[in-house]
Protein backbone atom coordinates (compact mmCIF):
# COMPACT_ATOMS: atom_id res chain seq x y z
CA UNK A 1 0.00 0.00 0.00
CA UNK A 2 1.48 3.35 -1.04
CA UNK A 3 1.91 6.08 1.54
CA UNK A 4 1.81 9.77 0.96
CA UNK A 5 3.76 11.38 3.78
CA UNK A 6 1.60 14.35 4.64
CA UNK A 7 3.25 16.89 6.88
CA UNK A 8 1.61 19.79 8.59
CA UNK A 9 -1.92 20.83 8.04
CA UNK A 10 -2.20 24.52 7.44
CA UNK A 11 -5.18 26.75 7.83
CA UNK A 12 -5.69 29.73 5.55
CA UNK A 13 -8.49 32.15 5.07
CA UNK A 14 -8.33 33.09 1.41
CA UNK A 15 -10.37 36.24 1.71
CA UNK A 16 -11.14 38.82 4.33
CA UNK A 17 -13.98 36.73 5.69
CA UNK A 18 -12.99 34.11 8.23
CA UNK A 19 -12.11 34.03 11.88
CA UNK A 20 -11.32 30.46 12.89
CA UNK A 21 -8.52 27.95 13.12
CA UNK A 22 -7.96 24.20 12.96
CA UNK A 23 -7.64 22.86 16.49
CA UNK A 24 -7.46 19.19 15.54
CA UNK A 25 -6.76 17.01 12.51
CA UNK A 26 -7.75 13.39 12.06
CA UNK A 27 -5.55 11.85 9.36
CA UNK A 28 -5.95 8.22 8.33
CA UNK A 29 -7.80 7.51 11.64
CA UNK A 30 -5.11 9.11 13.84
CA UNK A 31 -5.86 12.32 15.77
CA UNK A 32 -3.31 15.17 15.87
CA UNK A 33 -3.65 18.43 17.81
CA UNK A 34 -3.58 21.58 15.71
CA UNK A 35 -2.22 24.92 16.84
CA UNK A 36 -4.46 26.40 19.53
CA UNK A 37 -4.25 30.16 19.07
CA UNK A 38 -5.50 30.82 22.62
CA UNK A 39 -3.23 28.46 24.57
CA UNK A 40 -0.18 27.35 22.58
CA UNK A 41 1.51 30.77 22.29
CA UNK A 42 1.65 30.90 26.10
CA UNK A 43 3.48 27.60 26.46
CA UNK A 44 7.25 27.42 26.67
CA UNK A 45 8.62 25.64 24.82
CA UNK A 46 5.86 25.72 22.23
CA UNK A 47 4.22 22.32 21.71
CA UNK A 48 4.97 20.19 18.65
CA UNK A 49 1.87 20.44 16.51
CA UNK A 50 0.89 19.28 13.05
CA UNK A 51 0.16 22.87 12.04
CA UNK A 52 2.26 25.99 11.85
CA UNK A 53 2.02 28.15 14.94
CA UNK A 54 1.44 31.84 15.12
CA UNK A 55 -0.85 33.45 12.66
CA UNK A 56 -4.06 35.29 13.24
CA UNK A 57 -7.74 34.41 13.23
CA UNK A 58 -8.61 37.69 11.57
CA UNK A 59 -8.72 38.40 7.87
CA UNK A 60 -5.81 38.61 5.47
CA UNK A 61 -6.90 41.40 3.19
CA UNK A 62 -4.04 41.69 0.69
CA UNK A 63 -4.56 38.90 -1.86
CA UNK A 64 -0.97 39.36 -3.09
CA UNK A 65 0.51 38.87 0.38
CA UNK A 66 2.76 35.85 1.04
CA UNK A 67 0.54 35.34 4.11
CA UNK A 68 -2.13 34.00 1.78
CA UNK A 69 -0.13 30.77 1.51
CA UNK A 70 -0.64 29.77 5.14
CA UNK A 71 -1.43 32.74 7.36
CA UNK A 72 0.90 35.25 9.02
CA UNK A 73 3.77 34.38 11.30
CA UNK A 74 4.06 30.67 10.60
CA UNK A 75 6.18 30.07 13.67
CA UNK A 76 6.97 27.67 15.11
CA UNK A 77 7.15 25.30 12.18
CA UNK A 78 5.18 22.06 12.52
CA UNK A 79 6.77 19.64 14.95
CA UNK A 80 4.55 16.69 14.08
CA UNK A 81 3.86 14.83 10.86
CA UNK A 82 1.24 12.36 9.70
CA UNK A 83 1.80 9.37 7.48
CA UNK A 84 -1.31 9.11 5.37
CA UNK A 85 -2.16 6.45 2.82
CA UNK A 86 -3.08 7.59 -0.66
CA UNK A 87 -6.87 7.40 -0.92
CA UNK A 88 -7.45 7.82 2.83
CA UNK A 89 -9.15 10.75 4.54
CA UNK A 90 -8.12 13.83 6.48
CA UNK A 91 -10.69 15.54 8.71
CA UNK A 92 -10.19 19.16 9.70
CA UNK A 93 -11.76 20.21 13.03
CA UNK A 94 -12.47 23.93 13.00
CA UNK A 95 -13.01 26.34 15.86
CA UNK A 96 -16.04 28.61 15.87
CA UNK A 97 -16.96 30.02 12.46
CA UNK A 98 -19.19 33.01 11.80
CA UNK A 99 -22.49 32.36 10.02
CA UNK A 100 -22.16 35.67 8.23
CA UNK A 101 -19.13 34.25 6.37
CA UNK A 102 -20.73 31.95 3.84
CA UNK A 103 -18.70 30.30 1.14
CA UNK A 104 -16.83 27.28 -0.19
CA UNK A 105 -14.40 24.93 1.51
CA UNK A 106 -11.26 23.77 -0.30
CA UNK A 107 -8.22 21.63 0.42
CA UNK A 108 -4.84 22.02 -1.29
CA UNK A 109 -1.55 20.11 -1.32
CA UNK A 110 1.99 21.03 -2.31
CA UNK A 111 4.98 18.71 -2.49
CA UNK A 112 8.21 19.79 -0.85
CA UNK A 113 11.65 18.42 -0.09
CA UNK A 114 13.89 18.93 2.90
CA UNK A 115 13.25 20.02 6.45
CA UNK A 116 9.82 21.61 6.98
CA UNK A 117 11.45 24.25 9.19
CA UNK A 118 13.30 25.57 6.13
CA UNK A 119 10.37 25.63 3.70
CA UNK A 120 8.93 28.94 2.52
CA UNK A 121 5.30 27.94 1.95
CA UNK A 122 4.66 31.07 -0.10
CA UNK A 123 6.96 29.62 -2.79
CA UNK A 124 5.28 26.20 -3.04
CA UNK A 125 2.93 25.27 -5.88
CA UNK A 126 -0.32 24.09 -4.34
CA UNK A 127 -2.93 22.06 -6.22
CA UNK A 128 -6.55 21.72 -5.17
CA UNK A 129 -7.57 18.16 -4.29
CA UNK A 130 -10.97 18.70 -2.65
CA UNK A 131 -13.75 21.28 -2.77
CA UNK A 132 -17.28 21.76 -1.52
CA UNK A 133 -19.43 24.71 -2.55
CA UNK A 134 -23.14 25.49 -2.47
CA UNK A 135 -25.58 22.56 -2.58
CA UNK A 136 -28.80 22.20 -4.59
CA UNK A 137 -30.75 23.79 -1.71
CA UNK A 138 -28.52 26.89 -1.84
CA UNK A 139 -26.69 26.15 1.42
CA UNK A 140 -22.97 26.91 1.44
CA UNK A 141 -20.39 24.29 2.43
CA UNK A 142 -19.19 26.13 5.52
CA UNK A 143 -22.75 26.50 6.83
CA UNK A 144 -23.27 22.73 6.41
CA UNK A 145 -19.93 22.20 8.18
CA UNK A 146 -21.18 24.15 11.19
CA UNK A 147 -24.72 22.78 11.23
CA UNK A 148 -24.30 19.15 10.26
CA UNK A 149 -20.75 18.04 11.13
CA UNK A 150 -19.94 19.98 14.31
CA UNK A 151 -17.30 22.14 12.60
CA UNK A 152 -15.52 19.32 10.78
CA UNK A 153 -14.85 18.74 7.09
CA UNK A 154 -13.31 15.67 5.53
CA UNK A 155 -11.26 15.43 2.33
CA UNK A 156 -9.85 12.37 0.59
CA UNK A 157 -6.17 12.30 -0.34
CA UNK A 158 -5.88 11.47 -4.07
CA UNK A 159 -5.55 7.72 -4.59
CA UNK A 160 -2.98 8.23 -7.35
CA UNK A 161 -0.70 10.68 -5.54
CA UNK A 162 3.03 10.04 -5.67
CA UNK A 163 4.65 9.10 -2.36
CA UNK A 164 6.50 12.00 -0.80
CA UNK A 165 6.28 14.94 1.59
CA UNK A 166 3.33 17.28 1.20
CA UNK A 167 1.92 20.29 2.95
CA UNK A 168 -1.85 20.31 3.17
CA UNK A 169 -3.67 23.64 3.27
CA UNK A 170 -7.33 23.92 4.18
CA UNK A 171 -9.46 26.94 3.40
CA UNK A 172 -12.87 27.99 4.64
CA UNK A 173 -14.28 31.17 3.11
Amino acid sequence: MRLAHIISVLALTPRALGHGYIYRVTADNTVYPGWDVAIDPLLSPPPARIAYGGGIVGPIIDINSSSMACNMGRSPAPGATAEVRAGSTVTFHWSHWLYSHKGPITAWMAPYEGDIRNIDVSELEFFKFAEDTVDEAGVWANVRMMDKTNGTWTATIPADIRPGNYIVRHEVS
